[in-house]
């Protein structure tokens, strides 16, 4: 059998998944025509014991069937299958006079088909098994949990839509049972010290990508500053919450003043530190919109007895988390968005999400160090990054950037040959931009004033940006050519 080139499987796997598309839209299930509104979600937690929380969606006028709910099995920067729908139960709809309206799973997608003929949908309710989430999903990163004292919920994890409706804004309202504090990372700085939170969000995208906090076993801390930061652990160990606290605080500001900008006004770190439960992954960090979750064993904790090398090493993860609400929450690469949550999307620049995220994060870290030691860390990040990409595999070295950015749409924690290679490449074709830019600029420019280009020309146009335009928005702004680097990595430099 003939064998295909490179090229020639990018163009097929580029037909297949339009065709994959074009076969799974369903015209008669879509809201398209509609006018967008409102739509209300209220979310209830009972109270210990209880292993679930219950959703209902209200749009704001009611809707003619027939009309699908989904709930989402892929989340932005998870670049993996998560089947959040497995543990939906009891899916219930109802006419505006309260009549009990037909609700069907889909066999395969995560869908319930919702009434038929000249039936009126006026709210949709639901439950969510977050017990069973915790005990299917391994990673600890990627499942929502409810613990005696301590509910931690990932908007995506329970979160789900209504077809068509998704660009509607939405107005939040969260009971917890009675007086615990309730926060929601969509108003930070807005704890409620009771059972019940409301807020808004502009749309599900961006409620999705936002978590809910509540229960006497977290603790709090608000520490303003130009993007304020408040700090919401929960810790199943000792922890020195102030301590983390102030590195969270430190990174936060770091980041900001490498991007120079105050794109959101606040920020929320949730901090878990979770005794470890057999066969579960820890250690893990998931970026959001305007927050991090950090899910980390107790080992991670903070306390007097944390050697220095812990606290650069916390440091860091939260600035690279933190860099990822500019990139590439603020500056997308094609594929990221708009964000496909029912199925992995297919994603041709995770090289720039992880790889420019993460060395501005490194970079805005190191910028507060002396000069010797800024110049030896970064030295140090650069010579393991290059030592994953020499003991890669022969063929994942051949990879071309756009191929392997494909792979690991779907496979970079799972197979993290992908995901550590696709970061690598990308955080080292912006270091050796930023080693020419400071070399031909005599230090005047740098890779900073490329990001804060890119991000301006981002606000400007709210699209995808193209790599040719990213290799011309760096050039121009720094004076310095880079489109031979980019080319160069864009192929497989280490063939």
């Amino acid at each position: 059998m003939a064998c295909q080139t490179y090229p020639e499987i990018m163009r097929t796997r580029r037909a297949f998944f339009f065709t994959l598309l074009l076969i799974l839209c369903n015209p008669a299930r879509t809201l398209a025509a509609s006018p967008v509104g409102q739509v209300a979600y209220e979310l209830n937690y009972g109270g210990a014991g209880d292993p679930s929380v219950s959703l209902r969606i209200t749009p704001k006028n009611p809707l003619p069937a027939p009309v699908d709910l989904v709930i989402p099995r892929s989340y932005p920067g998870g670049y993996s299958f998560v089947p959040y729908d497995s543990f939906v139960e009891d899916v219930h709809a109802f006419s505006p006079d309260s009549k009990t309206i037909a609700c069907k799973k889909d066999a395969d997608g995560p869908r319930w088909a919702i009434g038929q003929g000249s039936e009126k949908i006026a709210r949709i309710e639901y439950r969510v098994n977050v017990g069973r989430m915790e005990d299917r999903l391994r990673d600890s990163v990627e499942s929502s949990k409810i613990r005696k004292n301590y509910v931690g919920l990932l908007g995506y994890s329970v979160f789900g839509y209504i077809d068509g409706l998704q660009q509607a804004s939405v107005n939040l309202q969260v009971d917890g049972p009675g007086d615990w504090p309730v926060l929601s990372t969509l108003d930070p700085r807005a704890i409620v010290q009771k059972r019940t939170v409301k807020t808004q969000a502009a749309s599900y995208d961006v409620l999705a990508d936002s978590q809910v906090v509540m229960g006497p076993g977290v603790q709090f801390r608000e520490l303003p500053g130009k993007i304020d930061l408040l700090v919401a652990v929960y810790a199943e160990r000792d922890e020195d919450v102030d301590a983390e606290s102030r590195l969270a605080r430190e990174a936060l500001d770091r980041v900001q003043e490498y991007f120079g900008d105050t794109p959101f006004p606040a920020y929320t770190v949730l901090l878990e530190l979770l005794q470890p439960r057999e066969g579960h992954e820890y250690n893990f960090s998931q970026e959001h919109d305007t927050s991090g979750t950090f899910s980390l064993s107790v080992d991670g904790a903070t306390n007097a007895h944390s050697p220095d090398s812990h606290r650069y090493s916390a440091l860091f993860n939260y600035a690279h988390h933190m860099a990822h609400s500019w990139v590439p929450k603020r500056v997308w690469g094609v594929g990221y968005r708009p964000f496909n949550w029912e199925m992995t999307p297919v994603i041709e620049t995770i090289w720039f999400n992880e790889g420019f995220g993460r060395y501005a994060g490194t970079q805005a870290i190191v910028a507060g160090l002396p000069e010797e030691e800024r110049k030896a860390r970064r030295e140090r990040v650069i010579t393991r990054t290059r030592g994953i990409l020499n003991d890669a595999p022969p063929f994942i070295k051949r990879m071309p950037m756009t191929l392997l950015s494909q792979e690991a749409s779907f496979l970079y924690a799972t197979d993290f040959r992908t995901g550590m290679n696709i970061f690598g490449r990308g955080f080292l074709m912006a270091a050796e931009m930023d080693d020419r830019i400071q070399a031909q600029t005599g230090g005047k420019k740098s890779m900073r004033d490329a990001f804060r280009a890119l991000l301006a020309w981002s606000a400007t146009n709210q699209r995808a940006i193209q790599v040719e335009e990213m290799t011309r928005i760096i050039s121009a702004s720094t004076g310095v050519e880079v489109q031979d680097i980019v080319a160069r990595w864009m192929e497989a430099p280490l063939r």
